[in-house]
């Protein structure tokens, strides 16, 4: 029995293969081209930061998610789109806005921010101007100063309402004695002015005329004089010595002094500054200020684990991570008293919760 000679696809005209091996080599190519431009849509690193969320004032946009080649803010108020990776805004009105960003034409981040007309930031006290004493039953003026304000908020100390909502009002006092004066400047209550002053009763006057005739004149003096004698001592200056002298009295300022407070920082730089902790750029002493030195604050994660501060950045050295929720709890200082925070690490290509 003979042996075929014949070869597989013996029939087939060799420009097909040709074909195919231009097909496979473009496939190859095209693979290639989007695997080197790839973005993990899930990892965007997009910050936004501004030191006040006020209409005209500066808000800086930035991306730095590994990958990315191009850039498109929309800042969800009807404003041309820039392209551009880090980029300034300006908001002309108060409210909601939704930003968004679309990186590399494909991955699209949004993020929510409030615009306000009034300024959030604290750290100094209102001033007031007023009289330090008063007389019950004239009308007084009051004033202040306080830098951005728009709403203002009295209480003269006679009842436990708000007196006055204007920045320069007047007020007749019914009482006398010492009067506690408040104001509250744009609603901030940890920033509230005070100011002690005193009302002065009214001078009485004389209702009946003084009669001169019936008036008595004082004597000379020497029908009072005392026969010549001895020289003796004043019993007065005994006395005297022995009466107790009363401390001085260290005065009262017109308005409390402010407490030293921890810096301010938003949740998107705290997590810039996590996110530098795991690539092991920073350590826990770059959060000293904003913990008053107390390293041991705990740190709720993921809603399951519970840790100190300290404990929690030596966990995070050295990982890739994906911080996904934050939030900072602070006293009346501004210091941060606890931290929530929910994030995943990168292990195998996968991202996975701690």
């Amino acid at each position: 029995m003979k042996k075929s000679n014949r070869t597989l696809f013996q029939n087939v005209d060799y420009r097909v293969y040709i074909c195919f091996g231009i097909l496979l080599s473009a496939s190859v190519l095209l693979l290639l081209y989007q695997f080197t431009r790839h973005v993990d849509c899930d990892d965007a690193k997009f910050l936004v930061h501004a030191d006040d969320y006020v209409v005209n004032h500066v808000v800086e946009f930035q991306d730095n998610t590994k990958g990315a080649s191009s850039w498109e803010w929309d800042f969800g108020d009807s404003t041309a789109v820039d392209k551009r990776q880090i980029t300034l805004h300006q908001y002309k009105k108060p409210g909601d806005y939704i930003v968004k960003l679309t990186i590399n034409g494909n991955c699209v981040h949004e993020k929510k921010l409030t615009i306000t007309s009034i300024s959030q930031q604290t750290g100094y006290l209102p001033f007031i101007i007023s009289p330090n004493v008063v007389t019950v039953g004239e009308t007084v003026q009051f004033d202040a100063e306080k830098e951005g304000g728009v709403s203002w908020e009295w209480s003269f100390g006679e009842t436990s309402n708000t007196d006055a909502l204007d920045k320069n009002p007047s007020y007749r006092f019914k009482t006398v004695g010492e009067k506690k004066i408040t104001l509250i400047v744009n609603g901030d209550l940890e920033h509230t002015a005070v100011k002690t002053i005193y009302v002065a009763p009214k001078t009485i006057n004389a209702k009946q005329k003084i009669d001169i005739k019936s008036y008595e004149f004082e004597r000379p003096h020497a029908a009072f004089s005392l026969p010549r004698g001895e020289a003796q001592k004043d019993p007065l200056v005994d006395m005297l010595q022995y009466i107790p002298v009363a401390p001085k009295t260290k005065s009262k300022k017109d308005s409390a002094i402010a407490e030293k407070k921890a810096p301010e920082i938003s949740n998107e730089q705290f997590q810039l500054l996590l996110n530098q902790v795991a690539a092991q750029a920073k350590t826990k002493d770059d959060f000293k200020d904003y913990l008053c030195g107390n390293f041991e604050v705990p740190v709720v994660i993921n809603d399951k684990k519970l840790m100190p501060f300290d404990q929690f950045c030596q966990n995070l050295m050295g990982k890739k991570i994906k911080i996904t929720a934050l939030r900072l709890n602070k006293d009346s200082k501004n210091c941060i008293q606890n931290i929530t925070i929910q994030y995943k690490v990168k292990k195998m290509l996968i991202w996975m919760n701690e």
